[in-house]
């Protein structure tokens, strides 16, 4: 909760946007890279802190007579409005030099996009038609780290990565 405004959101102007841990470091991208295709070296790298909104919502279950409260974090991408849940959320140090695109997405269109993802998850969870109690602990801007990488094939020439700095999957750019 924003102190000053009252307000859930922490908007980016008044302090710098959180970072996702990043689990696959600089040091650990060859391995990395020698995974995807045993014939493509490293050229160059680029450091990237994508702009996403982290949602937290929280409900209620009954199990055998026991309330306890449930929490879910969905991660929104503030350029193309893609959504998907976390189950732990853990922050950590900006990387180093970063290039950092702007977010092109309002805000309030994403938090919709959020809650309504993490109620088809908690619909599909709790196996019933409606999710009720659905409430709104927090949502921030957050930068996940994602690395781009210039790499030399010897069949394919130069091509271009991004690796996802928190799982390792990549894109072919």
């Amino acid at each position: 909760m924003n102190a000053a405004s009252g307000s859930i959101i922490h908007d980016a102007g008044e302090h710098e946007d959180a970072w996702l841990e990043t689990r696959l470091p600089l040091e650990g991208l060859e391995r990395r890279v020698m995974g995807i295709d045993p014939a493509l070296g490293i050229c160059g790298v680029q450091a990237i802190g994508f702009p996403y909104l982290l949602c937290l919502y929280r409900w209620e279950t009954r199990r055998w007579g026991v309330r306890r409260q449930e929490l879910m974090s969905c991660l929104v991408d503030r350029c193309q409005g893609v959504s998907t849940t976390l189950e732990g959320v853990e922050f950590g140090d900006p990387l180093a030099s970063a290039v950092l695109p702007p977010p092109e997405l309002d805000t309030p269109p994403l938090e919709r996009k959020a809650r309504h993802h993490v109620m088809q998850v908690c619909r599909h969870r709790l196996k019933r038609r409606s999710a009720a109690g659905l409430e709104l602990v927090c949502c921030q801007s957050v930068r996940k780290p994602l690395w781009r990488v210039t790499g030399c094939h010897a069949r394919h020439g130069e091509l271009e990565l991004l690796i996802d700095g928190l799982n390792g999957g990549y894109y072919l750019l």
